[in-house]
């Protein structure tokens, strides 16, 4: 029986170890779609996971599909590829303008549930050869977001990027060569150059990576020659989040991980061992971890910590609890003058005595007097309400008085009784 109620112990103790202390968020690399309706009013979804906000996104287009990634991708050594990795087998929507003709552009709103980080995310547009793609967002307050703040970052031909897809360029004066599209910073617009034969290429692309939080993204899209399309990218980069809880109680603890807007993105506990981690969140600058002191314990330090995960991983993110309740203390008795008040006095203080019991002036007995004995000036406290007041006041205790008086009263007497035989002497 024993034996059963230990191997108990040490199951119980290790379901509690095991309790999760790391949490995947799931991000880095590129978003997942979702799309429904039908021309020319589309709807759909795509999910970066790591924390960043969901976005829905209504199109109208003559034509908007979701691709499998697997023959027409971003190559690991392109512009955007050494950010976010290679998008081979990672999807992507394709849409046409809503007409074929340059007076129709088609318009594409995504919406995100939470302004945008700043940092750690961005969006390509691919394949802008014969077309032009206008670029406009707005901010968490719904204000136009300044062209720079779209963080427009180059261009680049996914067909002539180290370690390519599989594609073919435009054949100009018998070489094969790959146009690049241009960017106007002024109307935030990407213009396909359109050369050689055949306008209408492959891999003429711009990438983008926003330096502001942004709370809805706006792609028009418009035709000029052929028959046009054009691809779009989300990605994040992701890093981790690590740390360790020490002191009163290491097992359990909650941690949170919240964004830019306060919000919680993940939550977890820590390990047997104090320890904890996030992983695969968006690096954005802007993270705060918070550790929850649980029921006797005090945090020693501040409970919340700023992370910014914009340059890689973050290591480190440690708190310390310490005992609430701490040392249980004690009081220390002290002493006041019998007479508070300062003025000198020849008279004697004495020991306080019970009304009815002789105190330290008393006569002694076959002394003579007049009458009955009368008390020194230290009985004005010898009552036993008096007596308990002086004795709360000083510190001393009842027990320790009541033992002086006995002592007393001894003495007193044994004086009475050396007195009598003295007396039956004569």
């Amino acid at each position: 029986m024993a034996a059963s109620v230990v191997l108990l112990s040490l199951l119980v103790a290790g379901a509690t170890a095991s309790q999760a202390d790391t949490v995947d968020g799931g991000g880095g690399g590129y978003g997942a779609w979702a799309l429904s309706g039908a021309a020319p009013a589309f709807i759909g979804s795509v999910t970066l996971g790591g924390g960043f906000p969901g976005a829905t996104f209504a199109a109208t287009s003559r034509q908007a599909t979701v691709q499998s990634g697997k023959t027409v991708f971003l190559p690991a050594g392109s512009a955007p590829g050494q950010v976010f990795g290679s998008s081979q087998n990672q999807q992507y929507l394709n849409q046409r303008p809503l007409r074929d003709t340059p007076t129709a552009p088609g318009t594409t709103t995504y919406t995100f549930g939470a302004p945008t980080p700043s940092t750690g995310w961005g969006f390509v547009l691919g394949d802008i050869d014969a077309d032009m793609a206008t670029v406009s967002a707005t901010d968490a307050d719904g204000k136009p977001v300044a062209i720079a703040g779209l963080g427009f970052r180059g261009v680049f031909n996914y067909c002539d990027a180290p370690a390519p897809r599989p594609c073919t360029g435009d054949v100009v004066g018998g070489v094969t060569r790959f146009d690049l599209p241009t960017w106007d910073a002024v109307t935030g617009t990407l213009r396909g150059s359109g050369f050689g034969s055949n306008m209408d290429t492959s891999g003429a692309s711009g990438w983008f990576m926003p330096t502001v939080p942004l709370k809805t993204l706006t792609i028009t899209y418009t035709m000029i020659s052929g028959f046009p399309v054009y691809q779009t990218w989300f990605a994040t980069a992701a890093h981790d989040i690590s740390g360790t809880v020490s002191g009163c109680i290491v097992a359990g603890v909650p941690i949170k991980l919240r964004d830019a807007n306060g919000g919680v993105v993940a939550a977890t506990v820590t390990d047997a061992n104090g320890d904890y981690a996030f992983q695969g969140f968006v690096a954005s600058d802007s993270y705060t971890v918070a550790a929850d002191a649980p029921t006797d314990c005090t945090m020693v330090g501040a409970s919340a910590q700023p992370v910014d995960l914009s340059h890689g991983d973050v290591r480190a993110v440690d708190f310390k609890l310490a005992d609430a309740t701490g040392p249980t203390a004690t009081a220390t008795a002290t002493t006041e003058p019998t007479n508070p008040t300062g003025v000198p006095t020849d008279e004697p203080t004495g020991t306080a005595s019970p009304a009815g019991m002789p105190s330290s002036t008393a006569h002694v007995p076959g002394t003579p007097t007049a009458g009955t004995p009368t008390a020194g000036p230290a009985e004005a406290t010898s009552s036993p309400s008096n007596l308990e007041g002086g004795l709360a006041h000083t510190g001393a205790s009842k027990t320790s008085a009541l033992i002086g008086v006995a002592a007393l009263l001894l003495a007193v007497g044994a004086g009475a009784v050396s007195m009598n035989r003295r007396r039956s002497r004569h």
